[in-house]
């Protein structure tokens, strides 16, 4: 009888609390299982880029930078950025549109720019969702890249427009 009291008491001291960073950790990883790289490209989208004059205007764009290398990541399948950094992603949002160079900005590109941050916060809930599906991820993912894409595209379309000397006939 003392050797099944050693036991369950041996048995009880074993068990250990879950840590919540290592649920957390849990998480990333099935996230990250959830969604793979073929999963990305198998989306069908136009993927336009800024185009080498654009390059130079939007060189110092820090935060485009930012979310150009993010967009990159979430090529890849790496959600990480959008897990648990609603603090990070709100700022960035915000910056992104504070920021827009003068060369570019107008009316036209800051609502490229508002799209692409809504999309980002659909993402990043839909990430964030406790049991997420693979299809519940992958159709805010490809709203983002297909609004970033359209961001880019509308950068390319203003300087072809502003480049273009067309005279008026007198």
């Amino acid at each position: 009888m003392k050797n099944l009291y050693f036991i369950v008491a041996l048995c009880l001291l074993s068990c250990k609390d879950a840590d919540p960073e290592t649920n957390l950790e849990l998480t990333d990883n099935a996230i990250s299982e959830l969604i793979t790289k073929e999963d990305v490209k198998a989306l069908k989208y136009s993927d336009f880029m800024v185009d080498a004059k654009v390059e130079k205007i939007i060189g110092n764009w820090a935060k485009y930078g930012e979310l150009n290398i993010i967009i990159q990541d979430l090529k890849t399948g790496n959600l990480s950025f959008f897990k648990s950094n609603t603090e990070i992603v709100a700022t960035l949002n915000k910056e992104l549109k504070a920021t827009v160079p003068e060369a570019i900005n107008s009316s036209l590109i800051v609502a490229r720019v508002i799209a692409v941050e809504t999309k980002i916060y659909k993402l990043e809930s839909a990430v964030n969702l406790s049991n997420p599906t693979k299809e519940s991820i992958l159709e805010p993912l490809k709203e983002l890249l297909v609004a970033f894409s359209n961001l880019n595209l509308q950068m390319n379309k203003q300087l072809e427009k502003e480049s273009q000397q067309i005279q008026k006939p007198q």
